[in-house]
Formats: structure tokens, C-alpha cells, sequence
């Protein structure tokens, strides 16, 4: 079998890159063991223009959100399906000093935070919350295991799916293509998460693991127009009634399993916040890939010019893939440059020892 490119893994990263190069009309296998405790696949799917405790507005938000939003309709009209929701966020500060930050930065212009035209009182009725509650807009959640299944299923169709753990040692580099199995392709891209990390062409990347855990909710009655967030407790409708809750970013931990005290925390933080009833169905957890800058990995290898990578988007994947998938397409199949602080160029050094 001969394609242009061999992608290993299908998890967001993997689906946009994968999208491109088929728009591109470019042939491709896909190499991915189907897991649905993938990070991809566990993630709230979430994307916002505002992080942290200081409020500041992410790297590149202004670009990435009307990006963001065109894209996943394309791809989602591709795939016959809604994959992505307008659900701006509810922020309730629980400190006086997190709420004097939303305060300065509406005072300061920042766009994306305004005082929510909704009726306090009713949202009083839904949830508790000991100071005053600011509006992040726009925001949007994805779908992600639908998304994610879906475009599985169209790989499928068209027989470019290999349901397999990706063999690195049966991997050959010849001069202008490589082999794998076989297979032979103009490039391999390793868009596989925390596997990439292990993998001895990118194992000296600066990569940092951490352990996401979320909980999924049935809540009937809380107004799924809006996404919640209280402190480190996001709550994002995914479906009619069916919420996700989390996620924890833990850089220390024994195993990728769920682990009970973070259900028991979460939950309990939940009962004392939320006024109307809600049960556990299911308990999700995964190790996610980001780095040490909080910037992804996208581009080719320096020594092996039939490699490359697209992985390290950390929690905030759902925004930067598509836009890393499209860059690293167009500079694969073009030449066309990679935003400097995500190419991986930038550890050409250390990556050529």
C-alpha cells in the first residue's frame, strides 16, 4: 500500500490534520487503536478566550475563535452532524480578588467579558454563589466523542483506517519516503499524544504529562444555554440533561485510572453549589500531552525530514488543533512557514543529538 502520509493517532490532532490533507486531496492512513479513554475523547471540549486567575485573554484568541467556529461547522456538515455549540461561560469568582479581576478587565476593555443580561435571581433559584457572576463571550463546547467517533467512521468508509497500537520499531526511514509494515508513504506524522513522548525520535521534547478527570452528570433543569464555571469546576452541557464536570490538572499521579477522591471532592463541591439534583453517571480520567511553554509541537523533524509532529496542545486543544493542523498541512504538502513559537524547529539542537 502507498499513500502520501501515514498519521498515527486520531485524537483531535490527528482528526484535523487528517481532514486537511483529504481537502487537500492528498492520500493518507490513519493508525489509531480505537480508546475511549483517550485525552481526546475524555475532554469537556471546551473553548474559551479567557484562562487563569490573573483574567488574561489566551494566546492567539482573537484569530483562533471565529477560526475555531467556521471550521468545526465545515467539518461538521462534512460529517452530517453538530459538533459545535455557542455556550458562553458563566464565571461565579470565589474570592473578592478574582472578582476585582473581571471587574478590571471589563474597566480595561477586555471584549470577551461583559455583565450578563440575565436575571439573578432566577439563576439564584439553580445555584449558589457568594459574589457577583461575569459573562465570557463568546465560548463554545464541541462535541468531542461524537466528533471524534464520527470522523472515525469516515475514515472507515473509505478504508484508510488501520485499528492497530502503532508499532514505532517496524518504522523505516529510506531516502525520500518511509515504510512501515507494509506500507509506504511520503511522511509520517505523529499526532499520538503522550505516546509521542515516549517515542525515541521525540522522546527529548520538553513534554509535561498530566492527569485530566472529569465527571459526567445528569442534571434536569439547569439552563444548558450557558457553560458554568465555579473556581476549578467547569460545567458544560453536552447533551439534553447530560453534563460534563471537571477538570482536575494533575502533574503528580500514580496511574491514568479514575481515582475516588476526586469524584468524592467534586461531588461534594457540586451539592453545596448547585440548588436542584444531579447524579454521577459516569467517571472519566486521561493522561493528556501538553509542554513546558504551554505551546504546541507542529512541524518536521530536523534530522529525519520523513517525520513530523503535531501534539502538545494540552487542555486547550479543541482551539489550537485545527489551526496547528492546518499550518503543519500547509507546510507539508507547500513549504508554507509554522507560527515560530509552535514550530518544532525551535529544539532543532536538541532534537539532532
Amino acid at each position: 500500500m502507498t499513500v502520501d502520509y501515514i498519521i498515527v493517532g486520531q485524537g483531535i490532532s490527528g482528526t484535523w490534520l487528517g481532514y486537511y490533507l483529504l481537502q487537500a486531496n492528498k492520500s493518507i492512513l490513519v493508525i489509531d487503536k480505537e480508546n475511549l479513554q483517550s485525552a481526546s475523547n475524555a475532554a469537556g471540549g471546551l473553548i474559551n478566550p479567557v484562562t487563569g486567575r490573573r483574567v488574561v485573554t489566551t494566546w492567539l484568541a482573537e484569530t483562533l475563535m471565529p477560526f475555531a467556529w467556521n471550521e468545526y461547522n465545515e467539518l461538521g456538515s462534512l460529517l452530517n452532524i453538530q459538533c459545535i455549540s455557542r455556550k458562553n461561560i458563566l464565571v461565579f469568582p470565589a474570592a473578592p480578588d478574582l472578582m476585582k479581576a473581571f471587574i478590571d478587565r471589563i474597566q480595561g476593555g477586555n471584549g470577551y467579558i461583559k455583565t450578563p443580561a440575565i436575571n439573578k435571581e432566577t439563576l439564584r433559584q439553580q445555584v449558589s454563589f457568594p459574589f457577583d457572576v461575569f459573562e465570557i463571550d463568546p465560548c463554545y463546547v464541541i462535541k468531542m466523542r461524537e466528533l471524534l467517533q464520527s470522523f472515525r467512521n469516515h475514515l472507515k468508509t473509505k478504508n484508510i483506517l488501520l485499528n492497530e497500537w502503532f508499532d514505532e520499531s517496524q518504522l523505516v526511514f529510506k531516502t525520500g519516503h518511509v515504510e512501515y509494515k507494509n506500507i509506504n508513504a511520503k511522511q509520517i506524522i505523529y499526532a499520538d499524544g503522550i505516546q509521542s513522548a515516549q517515542s525515541i525520535y521525540w522522546d527529548k521534547l520538553p513534554f509535561v504529562l498530566n492527569k485530566g478527570q472529569a465527571l459526567l452528570l445528569e442534571i434536569d433543569g439547569l439552563n444548558s444555554a450557558y457553560t458554568y464555571k465555579f473556581g476549578h469546576i467547569t460545567l458544560a452541557s453536552l447533551d439534553h440533561n447530560v453534563w460534563w464536570a471537571g477538570s482536575s490538572n494533575e502533574l503528580e499521579f500514580i496511574s491514568a485510572e479514575p481515582s475516588a477522591g476526586f469524584k468524592e471532592r467534586t461531588a461534594g463541591v457540586l451539592k453545596s453549589i448547585l440548588k436542584i439534583p444531579f447524579t454521577v453517571k459516569e467517571h472519566i480520567s486521561a493522561v493528556r500531552s501538553a509542554t513546558v511553554e504551554r505551546r504546541p509541537f507542529a512541524g518536521i523533524h530536523p534530522v529525519h525530514k520523513q517525520l513530523a509532529i503535531l501534539n502538545g496542545m494540552g487542555s486547550k486543544g479543541c482551539s489550537l488543533a485545527p489551526w496547528f493542523a492546518k499550518e503543519l498541512a500547509g507546510n507539508l504538502i507547500h513549504g508554507k512557514p509554522i507560527d515560530a513559537l509552535a514550530n518544532v524547529q525551535r529544539f532543532a539542537r536538541m532534537l539532532s543529538r
